[in-house]
């Protein structure tokens, strides 16, 4: 078994990963990214499915007292009181250098003719304040060209497990490309993880992202909070195809039908005023949410396919020649996670969060474009303060521990595995947690939910205690089942209240309309 030392372990290489990466290099420490993939090829920031970033940011003269705090009442305000207060302030205050360090770095934002910067709203927010990224590939050539710059070293693999002794954490266990694994002590260790959309059976992300941070963070004993808050898109799906569903046109007649042809839209009585209300207000976001009536439509679609029946969308979109596509919900990002104090720092001694995987600097639901600004704030943050923490351990041993009885072994199992069993189970995951855990939620449901994931965690231990060696889908899985499924079915339970993206059917909503009979 091979050791690397380094002053900061950094879990993840999306755009939180790589920032904390450049304030741990920059304040003069070491530090090692560990990645499932190379940079820019792997994590929400460098999806497939996305065209560039929103980022929403104040700078220069904007920065007056009066817009610090219209930005921040306006998070708040989204937040429906799951916001942390003073990581909201954080937030705002910070948003201006950050951007101003990406600018710096070479990022590409889009201009008018004028050369004035363009503007967003980012969604649930009446204040054109996001900036717009130019492309993709300018972003990919930014953070690439920034990470050699500054030498900091990557290693592609998996962590496995962090390294906690007496409660403190000092690295973690990583099985490398080659089905190596290392040891990497740490004297500070920073998750940037990203989400777990991964868990639902349709989602925006890619099939790795099942939670490996919450999973990480948990089984060491740190604290999450607001797991019950998961954005989902309205969104079509054809083949492995999966596109926004083009809300803007949802008025229109007869674009979403029913498995027999009918307008599915047109079949519930709604009044005028109720129907033109709610296709206004689902336009003014893209997420599921119950706090206006724009969450008729998605409880009408989610409706049907809980039946088992199909919805289709009849219009045409840009990249598809074909008229005729399934309507879904698109599991898209977490707004809750990891519990984070001012330094970014998890309720465990040494370990820090940040991104997506970090709960705090957004509520129930969350602007659009502060994701991106969370992970540039809070990942320099993250950087700094871990560096920090590292280089005051200086001089203090990292403690020698054992490899851990699940691990051994490991190395052998990669040889000979029937990976079906896991796929297997890895889709049973994703089907209850989007029959009973997605849009539509109840306590009967979540119970059957919980039950099931129960059957599944037996089933996985059954292959941990009857064979010698585990292989690596061993480990995927028990993140999915045993921490962050389970994790956010108890969530889900444990509010009784429609809240944002969560909606309890047996507790409804007060601020909208009654939902339709189906």
């Amino acid at each position: 078994m091979d050791k690397i030392n380094t002053d900061v372990l950094i879990i993840g290489a999306g755009a939180a990963g790589i920032r904390a990466a450049l304030a741990v290099s920059e304040a003069g420490a070491d530090v090692v990214i560990v990645a499932k993939a190379p940079v820019t090829e792997a994590g929400s920031t460098f999806s497939s499915i996305s065209r560039g970033w929103g980022i929403q940011a104040l700078v220069g003269n904007e920065r007056t007292d009066r817009n610090l705090e219209a930005f921040y009442d306006d998070i708040m305000r989204v937040g429906l009181g799951r916001c942390h207060p003073r990581l909201v302030r954080i937030l705002v205050e910070e948003s201006g250098a950050r951007l101003e360090d990406l600018v710096s770095y070479g990022m590409q934002f889009k201009k008018n003719e004028n050369g004035d910067y363009i503007r967003a709203k980012g969604c649930f927010s009446a204040y054109e304040r996001a900036f717009l990224t130019e492309s993709m590939k300018n972003i990919e050539r930014v953070f690439v060209s920034a990470l050699r710059r500054l030498r900091i070293k990557t290693l592609i693999g998996t962590v496995l497990d962090l390294t906690i002794v007496d409660r403190v954490c000092w690295g973690g266990w990583v099985l490398t490309e080659e089905g190596e694994i290392v040891r990497i002590k740490a004297r500070s260790t920073r998750l940037a993880t990203g989400g777990a959309a991964g868990i639902f059976k349709d989602h925006l992300v890619s099939d790795e992202d099942v939670g490996d941070g919450y999973a990480l963070a948990h089984r060491a004993g740190a604290e999450l909070t607001n797991l019950e808050f998961i954005q989902f898109m309205l969104g079509l799906r054809k083949g492995n195809a999966r596109h926004f569903l083009p809300l803007s046109r949802l008025g229109q007649e007869g674009l979403l039908e029913d498995e027999k042809g009918r307008d599915l839209l047109d079949r519930h009585p709604w009044d005028i005023e109720t129907r033109a209300k709610t296709f206004e207000e689902r336009n003014n976001h893209f997420p599921f949410s119950c706090r206006d009536n724009s969450c008729l439509v998605d409880i009408v679609v989610a409706g049907v396919r809980k039946e088992g029946k199909r919805v289709w969308w009849k219009g045409h979109i840009e990249e598809e020649s074909q008229s005729k596509q399934e309507v879904v919900h698109l599991a898209h990002a977490f707004n809750g996670g990891v519990k984070i104090n001012e330094k970014a720092e998890a309720t465990i001694p040494g370990l820090y969060a940040t991104g997506e995987v970090a709960a705090g600097p957004h509520g129930a639901d969350r602007i659009g474009g502060c994701m991106m600004t969370a992970t540039q704030v809070f990942g320099e943050r993250a950087g700094r303060f871990a560096a920090e923490h590292a280089k005051g351990l200086k001089q203090s041993l990292i403690p020698e521990v054992r490899l851990p009885q699940v691990l051994k072994g490991i190395e052998s199992a990669l040889e000979n595995i029937d990976k079906r069993f896991f796929l297997d189970r890895e889709l049973e995951v994703r089907q209850t947690m989007t029959r009973y855990a997605s849009i539509l939620r109840t306590e009967k449901g979540l119970g059957k939910c919980q039950m099931r994931l129960l059957d599944l965690e037996n089933a996985l231990e059954k292959i941990r205690l009857n064979e010698e060696a585990v292989p690596t889908c061993y480990f995927r899985l028990r993140n999915m089942i045993q921490k962050t499924a389970k994790l956010v079915t108890c969530s889900a339970l444990s509010r009784k209240q429609s809240l944002g993206p969560h909606y309890r059917e047996d507790f409804p909503s007060d601020s909208v309309a009654p939902a339709p009979p189906i």
